[in-house]
């Protein structure tokens, strides 16, 4: 486990962080159900076909509504952020936003397709700014945001005793079908929930029940969850923007549309990510914002030859 201190003497401060895009669809879900938006997603869309077409209308949604964004304005919005930290040389501390999450690590296949990608990106806008390959993540659950180093002391002190069971291996879930979502800040690619039985039970188990019992387990340790939001999403961002863009908009849409056709009609295809596989989840702390951070623990990697007893992890 690590022993990395967060800096005390931040550059910024939160309220001075330039306030970029966040991207958030509610979800459609009764009031009359579960509090837990988690479970009331899984209430609402209690088939595993209704759950992957909830995903799936979400992130072509999505891309609908900001290609309209990006088509009306002509710009994207470079990272201020991210641009003081490689273009201006600042220090770490200029990023001032902790954070106490979940993350998830992709498998060698899905790192190989998102490295592909990013060469079609750069390609296009030669400035754009990549995701290093070993920063590669995908957030199940954000425990806390934008904090300063205190509020990150403090919640890591009520969370300890219950990593174990936070990162403890369980049913994989598994994603697969990605696309290439995109607004006016970054891009990432997102994918959808394969119903995943658990033995021959055929209970089905998906990437939204993972989080559901992620989030559940937090709340049992008294810490409160304070995601932006608990969208059905599942994705990793592989690009930023620090600079304009060199290319016409209309040039650079055509572009994203020809990777999506391509990963729909060729290589995505092939993709299927079971979660937790080649690499346990970890509890990743800090600046984490573009992938840095510290890791206060990380769990076991699940072994897919190994069935996991059903229900023995899901004690909450």
């Amino acid at each position: 486990m690590s022993t990395m201190i967060v800096s005390k003497q931040p550059a910024a401060t939160l309220s001075s962080v330039p306030q970029l895009p966040i991207l958030n669809l509610p979800l459609s879900v009764s009031s009359s159900l579960s509090t837990n938006a988690y479970e009331a997603f899984i209430q609402t869309y209690n088939c595993p076909t209704a759950m992957v077409k909830a995903y799936d209308m979400h992130r072509r949604t999505r891309n609908r509504d900001r290609r309209a964004l990006l088509e009306a304005s002509g710009e994207v919005a470079p990272d201020p952020i991210l641009k003081g930290l490689v273009l201006d040389n600042q220090p770490p501390e200029f990023d001032p936003r902790n954070c106490v999450t979940v993350w998830c690590r992709p498998t060698k296949q899905v790192v190989q397709l998102v490295q592909q990608v990013q060469c079609m990106l750069r390609s296009v806008e030669p400035d754009i700014w990549l995701m290093p390959s070993e920063n590669l993540h995908m957030t199940a659950l954000e425990i806390l945001h934008s904090a300063d180093d205190d509020a990150v002391e403090l919640e890591l002190h009520r969370l300890k005793p219950y990593l174990k069971k936070l990162l403890a291996p369980r049913p994989a879930p598994v994603l697969v079908k990605p696309m290439l979502s995109f607004d006016q800040s970054a891009l990432a690619l997102s994918f959808l929930p394969e119903d995943s039985p658990i033995g021959d039970s055929g209970t089905w188990y998906t990437y939204h029940h993972y989080r559901l019992d992620l989030h559940n387990i937090v709340q049992k340790a008294g810490v409160p969850v304070e995601s932006r939001y608990q969208v059905p999403s599942a994705h990793v961002t592989v690009a930023r923007f620090v600079k304009p863009l060199t290319t016409g908009m209309q040039y650079w849409l055509g572009k994203l549309d020809e990777i999506n056709n391509w990963l729909e009609n060729d290589r995505g295809s092939d993709i299927r990510w079971v979660v937790g596989d080649e690499r346990g989840n970890e509890c990743r702390c800090g600046r984490i914002w573009y992938g840095g951070g510290w890791s206060e623990d990380i769990g076991s990697s699940i072994q897919q030859d190994v069935e996991a007893p059903e229900n023995a992890w899901r004690e909450y």
